[in-house]
C-alpha cells in the first residue's frame, strides 16, 4: 500500500482515483443509492463539464466528477474540505445547473434524474440535533411529505461524524466514510480493503499515485492551497470576531455599563477566557 498517510480528500489523489476509474466511482455511487432504497447503477459515462472562470487553476477548492448512467441518471459527486457558507444553497444550485438540460422540442417530463453527492470535512448540520453522518433532501410537502418529484437528490455526507466500529458491523457508507476519515488507523483500512473489493482497488490506485513524481507534485499543490484557504479562512473568521467584539464593547460603554460587567457579557458572549476579554475590553475601552 501507500508509503505515507495519504489525504484522501485531496483534490489530486481524489482526481486519480474516481475520476479515471468507473468501477471504483459507480461503487461509491451505490453505497448512497443502496442506503436510500433505490435503483443500482452498473454503467456511467463521465461528463466533461464547463468549467466557470473561477474554478481554473485552483482558485477554489471544489473537484466534483459528473456523470450519466445508461438510464439517465446524472451523478454530480463533489468533495469539500474547508468549511463554505451557503454549503445547502450552493449545491442546490450546481443540481440545477446539471438538471435544467432540456433541448429545443424536449417536454419535461424528459428530465433525468440528478443527483448531487457532497462529501464534507466538515459538519454542515449542528451535531447535537443532527448526529447522523448521512442526509438525503428531495422536495417534499412540508404538512403531508407527499414526493413532488423524485428527481431531485442531494445527499451530504459529513466525515467528522463519522464513528469508528468493528468493519464486520459497517455498511457500503461507512466503509467508504472510514476509507476518506482521517481518522481511521492503517490497520483498520487493510481490513476494510480486504472486505471491500472497491475500496481496495482505490487503494492499489493510490499505491501507484504515490509513486508518480508528476503525481504527487500535484498532490503537495493541492494539499498546499488547502491549507493557505482553511489559515485564510480561520484569519477571517478571526477578523469578524474582532469586529463583533470591538461593536459590543462599545455599545455597552456608551450605555454607561460597568466595565467589569462588560467583561463578564463579552467572555460568555464570545467564550473568551475572563484575562483574554479583559484585554479586549481595557484595549477599546
Amino acid at each position: 500500500m501507500t508509503a505515507f498517510r495519504i489525504n484522501r480528500t485531496n483534490d489530486a489523489v481524489f482526481k486519480a482515483v474516481f475520476a479515471k476509474h468507473p468501477k471504483i466511482t459507480i461503487a461509491l455511487i451505490n453505497a448512497f443509492f443502496e442506503f436510500q432504497g433505490t435503483e443500482l447503477i452498473a454503467d456511467i459515462e463521465f461528463i466533461d463539464r464547463e468549467i466557470d472562470a473561477d474554478e481554473y487553476e485552483g482558485k477554489e477548492s471544489r473537484l466534483d466528477i459528473l456523470g450519466r448512467t445508461a438510464s439517465g441518471t446524472k451523478v454530480n459527486i463533489e468533495m469539500q474540505v474547508n468549511s463554505l457558507a451557503a454549503m445547502g444553497e450552493r449545491s442546490v444550485y450546481y443540481w440545477a445547473r446539471n438538471y435544467a438540460d432540456l433541448k429545443r422540442g424536449e417536454e419535461y417530463d424528459q428530465l433525468n434524474r440528478t443527483v448531487a453527492i457532497n462529501i464534507l470535512g466538515f459538519n454542515l448540520f449542528d451535531v447535537e440535533k443532527y448526529s447522523d453522518m448521512h442526509s438525503c433532501f428531495g422536495i417534499y410537502d412540508v404538512k403531508t411529505g407527499c414526493q413532488l418529484t423524485d428527481k431531485l437528490e442531494i445527499h451530504f455526507l459529513e466525515l467528522l461524524k463519522f464513528k469508528v466500529k468493528n468493519v464486520k458491523e459497517m455498511n457500503r457508507m461507512e466503509k467508504w466514510a472510514a476509507y476518506f476519515s482521517p481518522t481511521t488507523s492503517e490497520e483498520e483500512l487493510e481490513k476494510i480493503a480486504a472486505s471491500d473489493e472497491a475500496i481496495k482497488e482505490a487503494m492499489e490506485v493510490e499505491d501507484v499515485f504515490t509513486k508518480d513524481e508528476v503525481a504527487k507534485r500535484s498532490y503537495e499543490k493541492a494539499e498546499k492551497f488547502r491549507r493557505d484557504q482553511a489559515a485564510q479562512l480561520k484569519y477571517a473568521e478571526k477578523k469578524g470576531e474582532e469586529k463583533g467584539i470591538k461593536a459590543m464593547i462599545l455599545t455597552l460603554k456608551e450605555l454607561n455599563v460597568d466595565k467589569d460587567i462588560v467583561i463578564d457579557k463579552i467572555s460568555t458572549h464570545f467564550h473568551l477566557q475572563s484575562n483574554v476579554a479583559k484585554g479586549y475590553v481595557e484595549t477599546n475601552w
